[in-house]
């Protein structure tokens, strides 16, 4: 993979500051999609990626894993299958890393969601690809530098 040139990206009313590729834009969150995305992110020149930042409060107590598995339903619902849950990091905290992919018409999205809980909140970074092999390294980088604040 090429070197990529970062930008980082504040959101202080959310607690969280996300680093993407320079060059991608940020978008207005689809609270059609989900009430709990807080802005999207994607590169104006190339479709086969993009990036959503969620953050919801939990009940105190639960963790990564059981929120990863919590979501799955609602992925099937929407046609993803493949599913796999693992243990995985969020900006240096440990949480849950939830993968899946869709099928249709000889193509697939790819989705890798990196879940933390902090307190009674939690954050997800969910990537999404036509190009999963491609990406896998750079979604990883992205949750790296993923940041808590406030």
């Amino acid at each position: 993979m090429q070197s990529t040139e970062w930008q980082r990206v504040e959101n202080p009313d959310f607690g969280y500051a996300v680093r993407i590729p320079r060059g991608w834009d940020e978008r207005p969150p689809n609270l059609k999609n989900s009430p709990w995305e807080t802005v999207r992110f994607g590169d104006p020149a190339d479709r086969r990626h993009s990036v959503i930042v969620f953050r919801q409060a939990v009940r105190p107590g639960r963790s990564a894993l059981e929120l990863a598995e919590l979501v799955q339903p609602s992925l099937e619902s929407a046609g993803f299958t493949d599913f796999e849950i693992t243990e995985s990091g969020l900006g240096g905290k440990s949480g849950a890393l939830l993968r899946c992919a869709r099928h249709d018409a000889g193509r697939t999205w790819a989705v890798s969601e990196y879940i933390v809980v902090e307190g009674k909140v939690s954050f997800c970074l969910g990537c999404g690809t036509s190009i999963p092999d491609e990406d896998e390294t750079l979604f990883a980088r992205m949750a790296e530098g993923f940041e808590l604040i406030g």
